[in-house]
């Protein structure tokens, strides 16, 4: 057991008190005094005392017999109970452990869920497994968190705030009291969405999303990227069709559905990795506004980074301004320098396996044409 940071022990009037500060201040946590006993047990807990210990410590100190077990046992979890209801006690051996009661794999990564199975969205079902040992643990907390984290400031923006424990990653959704926070572990095995019940309306598609976030960081250990486009199969193979929200990617898909009976994978995600050497696309139930997607995984064929324009205009990218324009391009976190890191040398590795293109287009069919004229030379 350890004790949680937030609280100073100090005197006053001669009398010992543990003293809440910081954001226990904020959430209304109270001191507590400490008599002789609570004390002994205090400095112990400070160096790390296990409750076994504890027992040991206080019949040593009092010089007491075996009888007086009982009664030691019994202000040992009185003490313990009161540090914990305080925030104070960092210890988890009292929770029973979690199992998972539904399996999902997306890619190489194998997905348990512990949580109200009427939160589960409808489009992970295309992704359900067997019962494994999970990668990654997604656990719904139908409560408040019984301690509020603070930590340093990753990401800020109006619709989500990333902080950086020493033991996990914050995220916080100011604009949703009903997912009040994820607390996602470092090497991302597990992530804790806090949910109080009773559930909001649309929790359910709130929280798919909210898992996409967390999903993407242990992805990304997997050695999986995403990138932000469309995606459709032309000669067996996936084709993305990269470009910023509202400028074109969903409609130039569309051309190639018409023109050329080039279904439609993914219309917003792709979830990219290697097999064998070679660069593959997996099918991923993210797909944004278009609600296009798939569960199978496809080769690779290449990458095509659109920007509108009168006219129409393909040429293939060399590899440094291919591996910026991937990186630019990537949803995969980029919460540290670390992160940033692995999504430059995946796309450097990319550059070289697979052909990027730059395509100045229109909406027009001859913009399709540009594209298809310069793929189908190199295939």
């Amino acid at each position: 057991m350890k004790l949680n940071d937030g609280y100073i022990l100090h005197k006053i009037g001669g009398e010992p008190y543990v003293l809440p500060y910081g954001q226990n201040v904020a959430d209304f946590k109270h001191g507590l005094h400490l008599n002789e006993s609570a004390l002994l047990l205090f400095h112990a807990l400070e160096k790390g005392a296990t409750e076994e210990s504890l027992l040991a410590l206080m019949t040593e100190h009092y010089q007491a017999d075996g009888s007086m077990a009982p009664a030691f046992s019994q202000d040992i979890q009185l003490f313990l109970g009161q540090l914990r209801a305080m925030g104070l006690l960092a210890d988890d051996s009292h929770q029973p452990p979690v199992a998972a009661n539904a399996f999902f794999r997306i890619g190489t990564v194998a997905l348990g869920y512990s949580g109200p199975p009427e939160l589960i969205h409808p489009s992970f079902s295309d992704f359900s497994c067997e019962a494994c040992e999970p990668d990654q643990t997604i656990r719904v907390v139908p409560m408040r968190p019984s301690r509020h984290l603070n930590g340093e400031i990753l990401i800020r923006k109006p619709e989500i705030v990333i902080t950086k424990t020493d033991s996990c990653y914050l995220i916080f959704y100011p604009n949703d009291p009903g997912l009040l926070e994820t607390r996602l572990s470092l090497d991302a095995s597990t992530a804790e969405f806090y949910c109080p019940a009773p559930f909001s309306d649309g929790l359910s598609e709130k929280l798919f999303h909210a898992v996409r976030f967390a999903f993407l960081a242990k992805a990304q250990m997997a050695g999986l990227f995403a990138v932000h486009s469309a995606s459709i199969l032309y000669r067996g193979k996936a084709w993305l069709f990269s470009a910023p929200s509202k400028t074109g990617k969903s409609t130039h898909a569309a051309l190639w559905n018409r023109l050329y009976q080039a279904p439609t994978l993914n219309g917003d995600l792709n979830l990219i990795g290697f097999e064998g050497g070679s660069p593959v696309a997996y099918g991923i139930p993210w797909c944004g506004t278009s609600k296009r997607y798939t569960a199978r995984t496809f080769p690779l064929g290449g990458i095509v980074f659109l920007k509108q324009d009168a006219q129409n205009a393909a040429r293939p990218l060399p590899p440094t301004e291919a591996q910026l324009c991937a990186v630019q391009r990537m949803i995969s976190p980029s919460w540290t320098k670390e992160m940033l890191l692995k999504n430059l040398d995946f796309a450097a590795r990319l550059s070289e396996k697979i052909p990027f293109y730059s395509l100045r287009c229109n909406m027009e069919d001859s913009a399709a044409a540009a594209i298809k004229e310069q793929i189908d030379l190199c295939h």
